[in-house]
């Protein structure tokens, strides 16, 4: 997945599901989700150093197999969590 620089209206807009380049330092992108309450949160996600491994396929197992037990405060797997941060990393990484 390739992320492109957020929109002017980015924040007024608030698009779902749809993630861009972060704009908090460290962070390799950033996505509004559905919150708690039904209204869009701001996640960040990735390390902003990710890029420089992209194909490196012993990173890449070695970071999709961790992650993918990674889980929320209620026990569930945060794998397949559109909400979740490691959700949007993992695609980034195309686990």
């Amino acid at each position: 997945m390739k992320l492109t620089t957020a929109p002017k209206d980015f924040k007024t807009k608030k698009p779902i599901h749809k993630p861009y380049k972060s704009s908090q330092s460290g962070k390799e992108g950033m996505v509004y989700v559905k919150g708690k309450d039904s209204k869009p949160r701001l996640i960040h996600f990735g390390d902003s150093k990710m890029g420089q491994h992209p194909n490196d396929p012993k990173r890449k197992a070695s970071y999709c197999a961790r992650s993918a037990g990674i889980k929320d405060g209620s026990g569930k797997l945060t794998k397949n969590n559109k909400n979740s941060p490691n959700y949007w990393s993992r695609l980034m990484w195309n686990c």
